[in-house]
């Protein structure tokens, strides 16, 4: 049996060296293209929700000076509201919901697709007995769903955002 010369054995090692370099560098490359990929979908997402954000509800409750209803309303207390979409995308199956005296069953008011950059204002008048301070410029749910099929619900308190299973129902 012949062992070879020593430039045999030093082109081995340069060989099998080459290759554990090789495989080496496809795991790093592997890793890599993970990290790239998941942060790719991170930025997506928050792109998404930036987008989300971008619908704006902004509503004013109107009561008389007790915090009830004003007089001559017949138990009706007036709430102007804005809806704006500032982002670059329509959204659909908009339904606005405002809360009433029967908790159970909230005013719905739908608006189906709002374009980008447009802004709603109204005003309506929604049976309610009293009106506290902290809902004067809140109390009001705008849900839909994004362009991506996300659907969300979207409020005056504190600007919240919040994803939802299924669509509002537009009946």
């Amino acid at each position: 049996m012949e062992w070879g010369t020593v430039a045999d054995w030093v082109m081995a090692v340069i060989t099998a060296a080459g290759f554990a370099g090789a495989v080496v560098q496809l795991r790093i490359n592997l890793g890599d293209s993970r990290a790239a990929r998941e942060q790719a979908r991170q930025e997506e997402e928050e792109n998404r929700e930036a987008m989300a954000r971008a619908v704006g509800l902004k509503s004013s409750w109107q009561p008389g000076p007790d915090g009830g209803p004003p007089q001559g309303s017949g138990g009706l207390i007036p709430v102007e509201l804005e809806i704006l979409n500032s982002g670059p995308y329509p959204i659909r199956g908009a339904v606005l919901e405002l809360p009433t005296d029967d908790e159970d069953h909230p005013m719905e008011i739908v608006y189906g697709t709002i374009l980008p950059g447009e802004h709603l204002k109204d005003t309506y008048e929604v049976r309610r007995s009293e009106v506290v301070f902290g809902e004067l410029t809140g109390g009001g749910t705008l849900v839909f769903t994004d362009t991506y099929g996300n659907h969300l619900s979207s409020w005056t308190w504190w600007r919240g955002l919040e994803r939802r299973v299924q669509a509002a129902c537009i009946c």
